[in-house]
């Protein structure tokens, strides 16, 4: 596979885990903030790397996306922090 490639999913792996951890802090804006840096390095690797122009198809397809991958790892991200959080409420305590 060429290093680039490989670079790009590191990339993808690297931002859905901070989309992820915001999630499990519950910090919204901060998702928000991270959402908006992602599309903006998306469209200029985009534009730049690709040669792509800002309203054509496949390039508004790559955007919305990568705006399901963040919904989705955010999500995953509340999910594992509710369950976390439901986990330590129900510990049982020894006398």
């Amino acid at each position: 596979m060429n290093p680039l490639v490989m670079a790009l999913i590191l990339a993808l792996c690297l931002w859905m885990a901070l989309c992820a951890i915001c999630g499990f802090r519950r910090r919204v804006m901060l998702f928000f903030g991270l959402l908006l840096t992602g599309l903006t390095i998306n469209q200029i690797w985009m534009m730049v790397g690709l040669n792509a122009k800002l309203f054509e198809p496949h390039a508004l397809m790559a955007q919305a996306a990568l705006i399901m991958y963040g919904i989705c790892a955010f999500g995953v991200g509340w999910l594992a922090s509710r369950v976390a959080q439901a986990w330590n409420e129900s510990k049982v305590d020894e006398v």
